[in-house]
């Protein structure tokens, strides 16, 4: 993952499968191989995209709800977020 065109084509695709109710495996495991297949390889200047992105799907996959943080779907916000 290392251009904004590849990021983009993988994301296009993750929501594609959400949308179409596509996706087969647990929502938790969707989206952990997506956190580690785009997330963690992406340029530290597209991962405030990356994770808003992923942020996005967790809540479609209604994974958002009152889950305690360290079973979360939704890692740390990039240094870029935090409030200092």
């Amino acid at each position: 993952m290392d251009t904004l065109a590849d990021i983009r084509a993988v994301l296009a695709a993750a929501g594609e499968r959400i949308e179409r109710g596509a996706v087969r495996e647990s929502p938790r495991q969707f989206m952990d191989e997506l956190w580690a297949h785009v997330y963690d390889p992406a340029p530290q200047d597209l991962q405030p995209y990356v994770w808003s992105r992923l942020a996005d799907f967790s809540a479609q996959l209604g994974m958002m709800s009152d889950l305690p943080p360290d079973r979360s779907p939704v890692r740390a916000p990039p240094q870029v977020f935090a409030r200092r």
